[in-house]
């Protein structure tokens, strides 16, 4: 998939729910992968506080907060949640703090988190003002 399939309703629709979803639990990254030689398009969503015991549940709340909701552009089965430690949010986090902008930011390298991908759009960081559930 050519990383211009990925719209500027899709880059809006996922910073919205970033934000509602950072009123879970604070978000560390954020950032929309487009895998080489796929048709999909993931938005990864990382949090220190997003692990095996509550992964589930942490889906439920992406569930929850998409139902209902007109997110044109974002599906659910496009989250992806991970824990700061994946490589993927680890990698984005370093491309994040060396690029710093106010904005969604594309992402051309060939890689990241050792995924091979035709592009990825990076979330500036949010501010953390909430706690863990």
């Amino acid at each position: 998939m050519d990383s211009e399939l990925l719209v500027t309703e899709q880059i809006d629709a996922g910073a919205e729910f970033v934000r509602d979803f950072n009123d879970y639990v604070p978000v560390s990254v954020a950032c929309w992968v487009i895998p080489a030689e796929s048709d999909n398009v993931f938005l990864y969503i990382a949090s220190d506080a997003i692990d095996d015991s509550n992964f589930d549940v942490a889906y439920g709340e992406v569930l929850r907060k998409l139902r209902g909701k007109t997110r044109r552009g974002l599906d659910p089965f496009q989250v992806k949640l991970v824990n700061t430690s994946h490589p993927i949010a680890q990698d984005a986090i370093k491309v994040r703090d060396r690029y710093p902008a106010a904005f969604a930011s594309r992402y051309g390298g060939s890689s990241i988190g050792g995924m091979s991908i035709d592009g990825a759009y990076i979330y500036p960081p949010l501010s953390v003002t909430n706690v863990t559930p």
